[in-house]
Parts: structure tokens; sequence; C-alpha cells
């Protein structure tokens, strides 16, 4: 079971709920998102649901369609234990990218967020112009952004690597933080309040997976 609360519902979106007024609905928030399908968290779980033509068709674009982090309104398939998306709610944040491939259009990476951790490794070449890149599309998004830099135990230099990065990420935290020993964890958690949505985004081997196995 979980409580909307701690999926990071709030006023925002209860307030979209009531002028909605869609009967029995209910709240569901993108856990995964499939091909026409998705599945949601929910008051009673998680539950597979499906994606009416009717929204596929009204939609101009990807971006209009439910994605990961977004809160849609679903109602029952009779007798099936998939759910229906019958609305999708207004985003508070979003982050995305332009669609790669020949169609040009948004990609929603994820939705209604509200930290984006942007993991950099310190084992190997620091790239301060793609840490700038990365955080303009932060700000972008609506979400306030949070840098770590990870495996801070295989550098002998991470102190003057981490005040280089702050003067590129003025106002932004800056942690040093090594996964294998669970150095600066901690600072990682309290950076990030129940009922509030983090993301992790980085390069490919910067650690973000161990990091976040060891916050849970």
């Amino acid at each position: 079971m979980y409580s909307l609360e701690d999926l990071g519902w709030n006023s925002y979106f209860q307030q979209q709920l009531e002028q909605l007024n869609t009967p029995g609905a209910v709240p569901g928030r993108v856990a995964e998102e499939l091909k026409g399908a998705c599945r949601l968290y929910t008051r009673r779980g998680l539950a597979p649901a499906v994606v009416p033509g009717r929204l596929l068709h009204r939609a101009s674009g990807r971006e209009d369609l439910p994605a990961v982090g977004d809160w849609v309104l679903a109602g029952p398939l009779p007798g099936e234990e998939r759910m229906l998306v019958l609305e999708l709610m207004d985003r508070r944040t979003k982050l995305s990218r332009q669609q790669a491939g020949e169609k040009t259009g948004e990609q929603i990476l994820a939705a209604n967020v509200d930290v984006v951790f942007l993991i950099a490794s310190l084992n190997k070449e620091l790239n301060l112009r793609r840490i700038e890149r990365y955080l303009t599309a932060i700000w972008e998004s609506g979400a306030r952004p949070v840098i770590a830099l990870n495996k801070a135990d295989l550098s002998d230099e991470a102190e003057t690597l981490c005040r280089e990065v702050q003067s590129v990420a003025p106002g932004v935290p800056v942690a040093l933080t090594s996964a294998a020993t669970g150095d600066g964890v901690a600072e990682l958690a309290s950076l990030m309040r129940t009922g509030e949505t983090g993301v992790f985004v980085g390069s490919s081997g910067v650690g973000k997976s161990t990091l976040i196995n060891r916050l849970t």
C-alpha cells in the first residue's frame, strides 16, 4: 500500500482532481512507460494500465502522452486487473530533451520531479562543460539540481576538483561521495524531503545505480 503523499501528491494535483470531476477515477502515478500502456502506483499498489485510443489520437506528440512520473486519473476495466487511463494531469515540472531521429519533438524523460541528482565520476576526466549543459537542462525543467562527485575514494584531487565544479555551479549543492564506502550518501539523502521525487542523471559508469542502492 502507498500513501499518495509519499508518492508526491500535493495541492497542485489535488486542485486538478477537484476541477476534472471524473467519477470513479482514482489518481495514479506512472512508474513505467510501455508502448500504449504503463504501470501505475496507486493507493492499492502497482497496477497495469492501458492508454486508450482517445488519448492517443488527441495527442499532438509524444509529450502529450503519459511519461514516467506523470500523474493520471484511471478507472477500472470491467473483468480485468488492468486499469484504463482516463486523464493526464498537468505536469508541475518536466525533464526533457529533443527527440532523436527523423521526427522532431520533445521527449519527456521524467515528469513532476523535485530534485535532479547529477552524478559525475572522479576517476575519469571531469568535464565541466558537460556539467554546465546538464545544469541548464535541469534548471529549465523546474527542478532543483544537486551534484554528486562520486568515486571520491579513487581520487587524490577530490577537494580541488570539487572547488572547480562549484565555480561553474554557483548555489548548487556539491557533494563528494563514494558508493563503495558510503561516504557522502547521508548528505545526499538529507537533500530530499519526504514526498519529493528525485532522479539520477549522468554518464554511463559513474555509479548512479550503486548510489541509489546505497540510499535505499
